[in-house]
């Protein structure tokens, strides 16, 4: 990259072909936790490296891309909202259901002394 960016300067790229290609960073490069922690908390916050948003097709391609991959986020995203959703339920219903077991022992307890 760093190479193709010198060359593109030696060539005389105009200028918005060069503001265009910003540096990489090791932040940019690193693989996203989304893939190897699908589930982690905080994906939120997460953003795209600036190279998946640069003007790199033509308008019409690019449309489609960008339309594509914004579904498929959002759907992972809804797809994860759920899944914590469901959790959140279960969570609440095992609080429940611990509650009311822990309140039967104590009333076997009280008949069991009497």
């Amino acid at each position: 990259y760093h190479r193709s960016m010198a060359a593109m300067q030696r060539l005389g790229a105009d200028s918005d072909t060069l503001t265009s290609f910003q540096s990489l960073k090791a932040d940019d490069l690193a693989v996203s936790k989304e893939v190897t922690e699908e589930n982690r908390h905080g994906q939120g916050s997460d953003k795209l490296a600036w190279f998946w948003r640069i003007n790199s097709a033509t308008n019409s391609q690019k449309s489609e891309w960008m339309y594509e991959f914004y579904r498929v986020n959002w759907l992972k995203a809804k797809a994860r909202y759920d899944r914590w959703s469901e959790e959140l339920k279960l969570v609440q219903h095992e609080i429940y259901w611990t509650v009311c077991c822990f309140r039967t022992r104590i009333d076997v307890e009280k008949e069991v002394r009497r």
